[in-house]
């Protein structure tokens, strides 16, 4: 593949080749739209998704002689259920959804400023769930951090200073797509994005980001070159994170078998639930499924005497599921959770566990635990990407006096298990670690507390507590 600059350079006179060259999808059948309309409930991706092998038909209605005399519409049920929200739910909680810690070894002024900036400026661990959540849903997704200018109250027209700003980039918000040289290292990174103009027009604007410049273009009426401005991150200021097919996509077949079957039953129900009142003779009239009071209307008959006949009158009732169909509805369901390597977090799953350990519960979750890791490959490295963004955004934008002195290999980001704690459990260890043959030393095991936020100064208050055997007198 030619590098960016090769490409800039042989297009750079003709601005829509240049975008057409560098607006290639890295997957060619990607299909962004479609995946996100499953995502939202659209079942329209397969031939025998709900919404395609349960269509409306039309039937044709006649008298009793057989002669056309209308026709009706059926809409069978389609039952939608949300597994590739929850699949997508619980995978993206699992990789950034706990407690947030940032840390280094040396807090000197520099990393103050950066904890502030990515935690209450940037609001990144949100970002960083919605990248997450993106790419999971659409297979490819990125996070484009820039400066924006804070106006003077005073003075409106003037910038008082740059804030750093982050937007995760999706199919609602735009086109994007990165550019790779032949080692495989991203040169350039395109996006493309309608607004409305003064005059509330709408154009298309395209940005193209490389290490050096950031390029403007415009397109009202055709593609115009509108300026080149220097990049102060002295990098290319976007994540870029893609994978090869939806979160849900190896466990589609049991998505819609599941849903085509929970349909039916629920046609049936429709027809069979209630009692069914029969009286015997002619039928002249069936019922429908959605009428109340429902029953079956006969035309009598008279003998050869004249004398009508009749019949006795009971109620058809339907008296259980089968039992294959139940079963086959619990295995397909069981399918697709262990299957995506999703944990079943329902309120009845939950509610028959009883009091596990921390322990037992990692045991139980060990699937979604190596889902994790296996996530972690990919948004790990893009969590580190952040990092490196955010350090050479700071020095280059917002606040130059600390360059040289903020170092991104210096910080260390990581997330709480989401996992329940047996805190009880791990202190009885760590008491029992410090008693009798020691292996621990008492600030070591302090620091390992959970409760504690300051070891040493733990250590200091447990030297000077007295201990009371005996209890107050109130």
């Amino acid at each position: 593949m030619p590098s960016f600059k090769e490409v800039f350079s042989k297009h750079a006179a003709e601005p829509r080749k240049l975008i057409d060259a560098l607006c290639v999808d890295t997957i060619e059948t990607r299909e962004q739209a479609a995946y996100l309309d499953e995502y939202k409930g659209g079942r329209t991706r397969r031939l025998k998704s709900v919404q395609v092998a349960r269509k409306a038909k039309t039937i044709e209605i006649t008298n009793e002689k057989g002669k056309k005399t209308g026709s009706k519409t059926v809409h069978p049920a389609q039952l939608i259920f949300g597994f590739p929200q929850k699949i997508v739910r619980i995978a993206v909680h699992f990789l950034f959804g706990g407690k947030m810690s940032v840390s280094a070894e040396d807090r000197h002024d520099g990393f103050i400023e950066f904890v502030r900036v990515w935690t209450k400026v940037l609001k990144m661990q949100t970002a960083l769930k919605r990248l997450a959540r993106v790419c999971k849903i659409e297979t490819k997704a990125a996070i484009v951090f820039y400066p924006q200018p804070i106006k003077d109250e005073e003075d409106p027209k003037t910038n008082k200073e740059l804030k750093l700003r982050c937007l995760v980039l999706s199919s609602e918000n735009g086109e994007f797509f990165p550019h790779f040289d032949d080692y495989g290292d991203m040169d350039a990174f395109i996006r493309k994005y309608t607004v409305k103009n003064i005059d509330g027009k709408d154009i298309t604007k395209a940005i193209i980001y490389t290490a050096d410049m950031i390029h403007t273009l415009e397109n009202d009426g055709g593609w115009q070159y509108k300026k080149g401005d220097r990049n102060l991150f002295g990098k290319i200021p976007v994540v870029y994170v893609e994978q090869g097919e939806p979160e849900w996509e190896a466990i589609v077949s049991l998505i819609d078998a599941f849903e085509v079957r929970i349909s039916r039953l629920a046609d049936t129900n429709d027809y069979f639930a209630e009692p069914l009142l029969k009286l015997y003779g002619d039928v002249t009239k069936a019922p429908g499924k959605d009428e109340v009071g429902k029953m079956i209307q006969f035309k009598m008959v008279k003998d050869m005497d004249g004398k009508p006949s009749h019949g006795d009158a009971d109620y058809a009732t339907w008296d259980h599921t089968p039992e294959s169909v139940k079963l086959e509805l619990d295995e397909t369901k069981e399918g697709i959770y262990s299957m995506s390597s999703t944990p079943d977090l329902s309120f009845d799953n939950l509610k028959g566990l009883g009091v596990k350990s921390a322990k037992a519960l990692q045991f139980m979750f060990m699937d979604a635990m190596m889902k994790r890791e296996e996530n972690g490959e990919v948004f790990y490295d893009a969590l580190n990407r952040c990092i490196s963004v955010v350090v050479a955004g700071i020095v280059g934008y917002t606040n130059t006096k600390l360059n040289g002195q903020l170092n991104a290999d210096d910080i260390q980001i990581g997330f709480t298990d989401q996992l329940p704690d047996d805190m009880e459990d791990y202190i009885n260890s760590l008491v029992t670690a410090t008693g009798g043959k020691p292996i621990l030393s008492q600030e070591t095991a302090a620091g390992l507390n959970p409760l504690v936020s300051d070891a040493a100064q733990e250590v200091e208050r447990l030297k000077g507590e007295v201990v009371v055997n005996e209890p107050f007198d109130m």
